[in-house]
């Protein structure tokens, strides 16, 4: 019950995060670089620091290998539809059609059951994960209604998709959760996936996205320390 609760607040903190732009709240292009900037080193020091040692100690060299198939479907999910995107409308406009909501879909189902599998796993390693799916949720809802919103989309239809995407993230821990606690290879795969997941969207996604209007100092300051807070979390829990 508790981890569905973990679960239920990281589908809530992303429609949370959509539900600014359709309010009509801005954090300015600033306080957005610095909030996804500090996500993505949250990603980066769970993935690196903990979920890929964690699946290493599980399922030994298999886990790099688990960790090259999540960040290699969530890779081609989205270059997927970005391609089916630009072959629509051009590339100088962001597009969400089906096609794009099922790479995003796909990307909460994978939160979802990382909540899950850390959780079944090891308590700290379950806090772990959730602090950064938690985190990196409300800038990624912030960024799916801006698009929506340049699209066109009613307020309705948007804020439908949000609950849809956030339903999509408690299913995947309903999913998560049917993997028995003993089947430790099957946990072992699903956290280097998920880690592989977080490495590619603190990489390609959210980086990128946080130095495209600030290149100040302050946003690699917000990732260190994104990425130590993890580091600090995780040695205050064990």
């Amino acid at each position: 019950m508790k981890i569905l609760l973990f679960s239920l607040l990281a589908a809530l903190f992303t429609v949370a995060g959509g539900g600014l732009p359709l309010l009509k709240k801005n954090l300015g292009p600033r306080g957005l670089s610095l909030l996804v900037a500090f996500s993505a080193g949250v990603l980066l020091s769970a993935g690196i620091n903990h979920m890929i040692a964690e699946s290493y100690e599980v399922i030994g060299k298999w886990s790099l290998l688990s960790v090259s198939l999540g960040f290699i479907i969530v890779y081609l999910l989205e270059k997927g539809s970005m391609i089916h995107s630009c072959r629509e409308v051009g590339c100088e406009v962001h597009y969400i059609g089906g096609f794009a909501l099922l790479g995003i879909g796909f990307h909460n189902l994978l939160d979802g059951i990382a909540i899950a599998v850390s959780m079944e796993l090891r308590f700290a390693l379950g806090a772990v994960v959730v602090m950064a799916v938690l985190l990196h949720s409300f800038p990624t809802g912030i960024s799916i209604s801006s698009i929506m919103l340049a699209n066109g989309y009613s307020l309705s239809r948007s804020w439908s998709i949000l609950g849809l995407l956030g339903g999509i993230m408690v299913f995947g821990t309903l999913l998560g959760l049917q993997i028995p606690p003993h089947a430790e290879n099957l946990l072992g795969m699903g956290i280097g996936m998920s880690a592989g997941t977080f490495l590619y969207i603190a990489s390609a996604d959210l980086l990128p996205l946080a130095h495209q209007n600030n290149q100040d100092y302050a946003v690699p300051a917000s990732f260190l320390f994104g990425f130590i807070t993890i580091l600090l979390t995780a040695h205050l829990l064990h």
